[in-house]
């Protein structure tokens, strides 16, 4: 069993127990104008994949009927994390020159990259949102992480503690939760139907460096460097 399916199956167990305690968690800065967390992010888009984005689409349609005041990212902003360089924090900033450093370093590491494949097959949770289980279909994306892991600890960057140690899922977050559930039992037994669903595959075919807020809200995330993947 790879390691990334019992994160997931621990991670589904875990969300059983919360939702009969009632013990689930709500997120009251993500409507908040006063929230200046930034960070740096590694990432690819799922946006353009289809019928990946639709079967998304349709899956979020089936949850905002039953919970329509939780937070539901726009189809566009639907990402995997490949590396988290800086978890945000408050009051973060770089200059543009520090910024250029940052991608340069990126570039030098994703360059040799070959266009790679991520399965999304079922969803997990945890207290405070919903997942896609985002599966590896080799080690193109361990590779990627370790590059970048090399090529930062190589430079005189700053770089936070998540980019030092091993990642071991490619899960994509779809519904964060900010208001009390209507019927959290409806909820969990909708997400059961979604459990083992196959929504399809996304083509890593470019790659992302972009400074962000917790949430990877487009309005709030620029661009530093997009490298495409050669075939």
């Amino acid at each position: 069993m790879r390691e990334e399916k019992r994160i997931y199956d621990s991670m589904w167990d875990n969300f059983e127990q919360v939702i009969k305690a009632g013990t689930y968690q709500t997120d009251k800065l993500i409507d908040s104008p006063s929230d200046n967390r930034r960070g740096i992010t590694t990432l690819s888009y799922l946006r353009g994949s289809t019928p990946l984005t639709e079967n998304i689409s349709n899956f979020l349609n089936d949850l905002k009927s039953l919970e329509p005041e939780q937070y539901y990212p726009a189809i566009s902003e639907l990402h995997v994390t490949v590396l988290t360089i800086i978890t945000c924090y408050e009051n973060f900033h770089i200059s543009d020159s520090e910024g250029q450093d940052y991608a340069e370093v990126f570039k030098e590491a994703v360059q040799s990259v070959s266009p790679f494949e991520l399965k999304f097959k079922g969803v997990t949770a945890s207290p405070s949102c919903i997942l896609l289980q985002g599966i590896m279909q080799g080690e193109s994306l361990n590779e990627l992480r370790n590059s970048l892991r090399t090529g930062l600890k190589k430079s005189k960057l700053q770089f936070g503690k998540d980019a030092r140690y091993n990642i071991a899922t490619a899960h994509s977050t779809v519904v964060r939760f900010k208001q009390p559930l209507h019927n959290a039992n409806q909820l969990f037994e909708l997400l059961k139907k979604y459990r083992e669903y196959n929504f399809g595959t996304h083509t890593v075919g470019s790659v992302r460096l972009v400074t962000n807020d917790w949430y990877l809200k487009e309005n709030n995330t620029k661009l530093l460097a997009e490298v495409k993947l050669d075939l």
